[in-house]
């Protein structure tokens, strides 16, 4: 099952780029995913294709999307499953159910296919930092719902005239130190974790805390949700029908200190047991798990 060639942007994150009509048409997307319609984006392999070219990603098939498959629930099993989840009790002791949340989109996404991949025509980094979106637009309403959401994009709560302090940020984060000596985006500390879940006061490097705190003074708000890492590499002859494997580290910050709240390092196969392809809703499975680990009580878990 291996990944023959990469056919799609390997890494993009929605601040690094140097165009702005990217972030126009991102900042777009997350205004249509707010009000509901993500869903529509996915119906239309014809519709998903015209957004991955205006983003430079290479897409294959025929213009009538002939190869597009069977529209329905995706049926998955999933396997090779490794998770960490780590909670910080005091900062969830400290939590403020009123205040307002920072809502970031992913700062590093990677996208992977075969060159002859036949189900990935509306696969791509933005079409899976959208589908991670619209999970996380539910589930975070749930865990929080006294929250005021606000999305962290130029035109939202950050005005379009810091689109150039947000790019800095986005590439300064991801290269702060965080856990044991590695890099924010390194994901060798969770990946080798002997359990799966613990509460841990972790001491957040001061450059990075600092880096948080910057946010919560920039833009008054209390938490900010950071989805850090996510990686999908498609495998079109896995399962019934195709299946991928998905990476995460998702973050969520009490921006006002700097501390870290609750951390979800994310890793699985999941093959189709259905005709239908897994040409969508990549991130259902993770937000299944994490909508899940939101209803754990920190108070309530064993420590190793």
């Amino acid at each position: 099952m291996g990944v023959s060639k990469k056919t799609f942007v390997d890494k993009w994150s929605p601040f690094c780029g140097n165009s702005a009509l990217r972030t126009r048409v991102f900042g777009l997307m997350m205004r249509v995913l707010s009000a509901g319609l993500l869903a529509l984006v996915f119906t239309s392999c014809a519709t998903s294709r015209g957004e991955a070219s205006k983003s430079g990603s290479e897409v294959t098939g025929d213009s009538d999307c002939a190869e597009c498959g069977e529209q329905g629930e995706v049926e998955l099993e999933i396997s090779n499953e490794k998770s960490y989840r780590e909670w910080n009790l005091k900062a969830y002791e400290m939590m403020d159910s009123s205040a307002v949340m920072g809502v970031f989109p992913a700062l590093a996404v990677v996208a992977e296919a075969p060159e002859d991949c036949r189900i990935c025509h509306s696969f791509s980094a933005e079409a899976i930092d959208f589908d991670l979106a619209h999970y996380e637009d539910s589930l975070v309403p749930v865990a929080f719902p006294k929250m005021q959401r606000e999305l962290m994009l130029p035109g939202m709560r950050v005005p379009d005239t810091d689109s150039t302090y947000l790019a800095k940020f986005s590439k300064e984060i991801l290269l702060l130190t965080f856990a044991e000596g590695k890099k924010l985006s390194d994901m060798h500390p969770w990946q080798g974790r002997s359990v799966t879940e613990q509460t841990f006061t972790r001491e957040v490097p001061l450059p990075l805390k600092k880096k948080i705190k910057e946010i919560a003074l920039r833009y008054n708000v209390r938490y900010v949700t950071i989805p850090v890492f996510v990686s999908v590499k498609m495998f079109p002859r896995a399962g019934r029908s195709g299946g991928y494997e998905w990476k995460s580290l998702w973050t969520l910050w009490d921006a006002r200190y700097g501390e870290l709240v609750f951390l979800n390092y994310s890793e699985f196969m999941a093959e189709t047991t259905s005709r239908i392809a897994p040409e969508r809703n990549w991130a259902k499975p993770f937000a299944e798990r994490l909508g899940k680990a939101f209803k754990v009580k920190p108070t309530q878990v064993e420590n190793h």
